[in-house]
C-alpha cells in the first residue's frame, strides 16, 4: 500500500489529508476554500490525492470503532490511546498526518476482487432502463439502448462503454481506481457519482458528487467537480467544460429528459435510444439548433409533438420513421 502513496508523493498525500481535516472544521472560512482551490489547480495530482484522502475520511467514519482501537495499538499518538468515539477521526488525521494516512491505507481492506476476472456485459433495449450492482458495491444505472462491460484485473476496476448512457455511483476504494473507456477518452475516479453519455461520436461526462478526471491519449486529464459537464467529439481535441445542474443530467432515470441549450442532435439521439420508431433530421443544419425544455418520456408521438411546440420544427412520418423539418420549409 505504501507504493500507492509513493506514486502520489508523500508530501502531496500529507497535504491532501490536511485539507480534508481543514475544510471539515466548523470554522472553515471562505479564505480556506479559496486556498484549497489554488492548491488543486497547482497540479492534477493534487485532485487525485484529495479524492483518495476524502474517500478514506468517509470510510474511517464508518469503521471508526475498529480503526480507533488499531490506531491506538500501533501507538501513532500516545496521548490519544483512549480516543473518545466522537473525536477519534480528528486524532487519526491530525499530527502525524502522513503516518496516519499510510496506516489507514494498510488497514483498509479492499472492496474490489483481488484477482483478475473476465469481462461481463450488460445491455438494454430501446426505452429500457436497468440497474446493475457490481461486485465492489458500485451501482450502474443504464439508460435505454446502452451497453457496458466490466472486469476486475486485481489493480483496477475497468468498464468499457461501447454506446449509450449510464449513471455510475462508484464505491470508494482508493487502492483500485475505477476506469471507464468511452470512445477515445478514459474516465478515472476513486469514489463518486457521475453520468457518462456516448452517442455516436459525441461524449459527455457530468459529475454529481466527487472528482472525476477525463483524459485522452495525450495524458493531460481534465478534472471535473460537482455541477460540471465535459463535452467531447471523438477524434478531436475539443473538450469544453460547462456548468450542468445534476438534477437535469440525471432526470432520465425518472422518465424525463431535461435540456438547457443542448444541440438538437443530442435530443434526437436520446429519443432514438428511447423509442423503436427512428427520429431523424431532414437537414443536417438543424443539428446545431439549441434546445431548452423538458420532455416526459411517455408516448413517442406525444413526445415528438411537444418537441415541435418548443422548437421551429414540424414532424412528418415517412417509411423510415419520423422526420423533423424546419417550419419555414413547410411554407415553400
Amino acid at each position: 500500500m505504501s507504493v500507492k502513496l509513493q506514486l502520489n508523493g508523500e508530501e502531496i498525500a500529507s497535504a491532501a489529508a490536511e485539507w480534508v481535516v481543514r475544510l471539515a472544521r466548523p470554522d472553515a472560512a471562505e479564505a480556506d476554500f479559496m486556498a484549497f482551490d489554488h492548491w488543486l489547480d497547482a497540479s492534477p495530482r493534487h485532485g487525485w490525492a484529495y479524492d483518495q484522502a476524502l474517500s478514506l475520511w468517509q470510510e474511517l467514519d464508518r469503521r471508526g470503532p475498529v480503526l480507533s482501537d488499531r490506531l491506538a495499538a500501533y501507538d501513532l499518538s500516545r496521548q490519544n490511546r483512549a480516543l473518545p468515539k466522537q473525536n477519534w477521526r480528528w486524532a487519526a488525521l491530525t499530527g502525524t498526518v502522513a503516518a496516519s494516512l499510510l496506516l489507514a491505507f494498510m488497514l483498509w481492506p479492499s472492496h474490489a476482487p483481488t484477482q483478475s476476472h473476465p469481462w461481463q456485459s450488460w445491455q438494454t433495449t430501446k426505452g429500457e432502463r436497468s440497474t446493475i450492482m457490481l461486485a465492489d458495491g458500485s451501482r450502474v444505472d443504464l439508460a435505454g439502448d446502452s451497453k457496458v462491460s466490466v472486469r476486475y484485473d486485481g489493480d483496477t476496476r475497468q468498464v468499457a462503454m461501447d454506446d449509450g448512457e449510464a449513471m455510475f455511483d462508484v464505491a470508494k476504494d482508493a487502492q483500485h481506481p475505477f476506469l471507464i473507456k468511452a470512445g477515445d477518452r478514459t474516465v478515472r475516479v476513486v469514489g463518486t457519482a457521475f453520468d457518462v453519455r456516448l452517442r455516436g461520436d459525441q461524449l459527455s461526462v457530468s459529475v454529481q458528487r466527487g472528482i472525476v478526471e477525463v483524459a485522452g491519449d495525450d495524458g493531460n486529464p481534465v478534472r471535473l467537480t460537482p455541477g460540471k459537464r465535459l463535452d467531447h467529439q471523438l477524434g478531436t481535441n475539443d473538450q469544453p467544460v460547462i456548468d450542468a445542474a445534476p438534477e437535469e443530467i440525471f432526470a432520465w432515470r425518472s422518465g424525463r429528459l431535461i435540456y438547457r441549450d443542448r444541440p438538437l442532435s443530442e435530443v434526437v439521439a436520446d429519443l432514438n435510444a428511447q423509442f423503436s420508431q427512428p427520429v431523424s433530421l431532414a437537414d443536417r443544419r438543424l443539428a446545431d439548433i439549441k434546445f431548452s425544455g423538458v420532455l416526459v418520456l411517455d408516448d413517442e408521438e406525444k413526445v415528438v409533438h411537444r418537441l415541435t411546440l418548443l422548437t421551429p420544427l414540424f414532424s412528418s412520418t415517412s417509411p423510415t420513421g419520423i422526420v423533423l423539418r424546419a417550419k419555414e420549409a413547410s411554407a415553400q
